[in-house]
């Protein structure tokens, strides 16, 4: 276990225990995970989980450093291939291109069931899940 997923692992448990508000948990996470400091995303483990910034943050500090990691940008998917990525809830996306999103399948309520999420160049800044493709399925 790295320094980062001990620090994530403490904040997370302050939070639950009522130690943190969710702002003060969302600040601190974010010090310590900022994407200068990620690693190269060699398997779907690799990938952090994706801070909230300010838009103009988002674009200028996020998404250059999920490219540089090995996140694939939207301009290079194609249309109803299945990528190997991540994001809350799923470890896989198909790219829906007319819509613009993944389809992905999630299990909540003790079934398996369709949805959809964004790319990370569309949506972490505004609090949506995001997927972050690494690779195609083969």
């Amino acid at each position: 276990m790295d320094k980062y997923d001990i620090n994530r692992n403490l904040l997370v448990r302050a939070y639950m225990n009522g130690q943190l508000t969710k702002d003060e948990y969302r600040k601190l996470l974010k010090e310590s995970n900022h994407p200068k400091s990620w690693k190269p995303f060699e398997s779907v483990d690799d990938i952090p989980e994706i801070p909230i910034y300010p838009t103009d943050e988002y674009a200028n500090e996020v998404i250059p450093n999920i490219v540089r990691c090995g996140g694939i940008p939207k301009s290079n998917l194609q249309d109803g291939i299945t990528y190997i990525g991540s994001c809350r809830n799923s470890s896989e996306g198909t790219w829906d291109a007319a819509n613009n999103e993944f389809r992905i399948k999630r299990y909540k309520w003790g079934m398996w069931q369709d949805d959809t999420v964004q790319h990370y160049e569309d949506g972490a800044f505004n609090d949506n899940d995001v997927f972050v493709p690494i690779k195609e399925k083969e």
